[in-house]
């Protein structure tokens, strides 16, 4: 499979199965994104796996996106360099954790 199709296939999901994400697959995702592109290859961020039901309810809650809280994982994304501004004055991590 190229990039290009991945890229035209993409989709967004909104409806979840109820069932657990297996481990490897897990991982998968998250090395996918230690490995993304940062701001001079800084990679200030964190990566929260939450798995627990109560946990994801007030997530869900905290945003307001209920289908958010249907998903069986949240991979939360945390910016770790408050003080990396760019030139334009934009915080450095609202780019790199939107990559």
């Amino acid at each position: 499979m190229s990039i290009l199709s991945e890229l035209e296939g993409r989709r967004s999901i909104r409806k979840y199965k109820n069932k657990a994400i297996e481990q490897d697959k897990l991982l998968k995702v998250l090395e996918a994104a230690r490995l993304s592109p940062s701001a001079r290859n800084r990679q200030s961020w964190r990566f929260i796996v939450v798995k627990d039901s109560k946990v994801r309810e007030r997530l869900t809650e905290a945003i307001g996106q209920a289908f958010v809280g249907e998903a069986p994982v949240i991979l939360v994304s945390c910016g770790t360099e408050a003080d990396g501004i760019m030139k334009c004055g934009q915080p450095r991590y609202t780019i790199d954790l939107s990559i």
